[in-house]
């Protein structure tokens, strides 16, 4: 099973994310666009993983659960990698880099391959096909600010038609 934990965002905020990528459409081609119902920030793409995998990934987010309270994040701005383009974290990015940091060190633990790139806080609005030489800069976003309350892992299909995301186990703060 192909597997990853995240934080899952509110409809109103998917929402608004969904205007921002509607905008950006009309001028910018070459992108691979993230669905609506996809937008979420990854904390850690773990990939292919055998059911008793799963059952020790559980353990680890329960016992994340313990170290951190509800807190807030505020999204704003948008920029680019390389090969991604996205919606970048304000308030709440060092909340969520110390709960990456803490699942990343469980999972070492637990026999996991590292992870293959340093945790960025963001939300990807879309894959780039090709170098895209410039974001509008007619077109702000954000802030927006939500709490998050929850860690997800979340089941990842690829499909012909785009991915297809599922929960697997939902963790709430405490």
């Amino acid at each position: 099973m192909r597997v990853f934990i995240a934080v899952e965002l509110p409809e109103e905020i998917k929402e608004e994310l969904y205007k921002l990528v509607s905008f950006l459409k009309q001028s910018i081609s070459d992108v691979k666009w993230v669905e609506k119902e996809n937008f979420h920030i990854t904390i850690r793409f773990i990939g292919e993983v055998e059911e008793d995998g799963i059952l020790k990934l559980e353990k680890i987010l329960d016992d994340i659960r313990d170290k951190f309270p509800p807190f807030r994040v505020e999204i704003k701005g948008i920029g680019n990698f390389p090969h991604v383009l996205w919606v970048g974290i304000g308030e709440g990015s060092d909340t969520l880099k110390n709960i990456a940091y803490a699942i990343e060190g469980s999972l070492l633990r637990e026999g996991f391959q590292p992870a293959d790139k340093l945790f960025s806080p963001h939300i990807t609005l879309g894959r780039i096909k090709k170098n895209i030489k410039k974001i509008p800069k007619d077109k702000e976003f954000g802030p927006y600010s939500f709490i998050v309350d929850s860690i997800t892992l979340m089941q990842s299909q690829l499909f012909s038609i785009g991915p297809v995301y599922t929960p697997i186990k939902v963790v709430r703060f405490i």
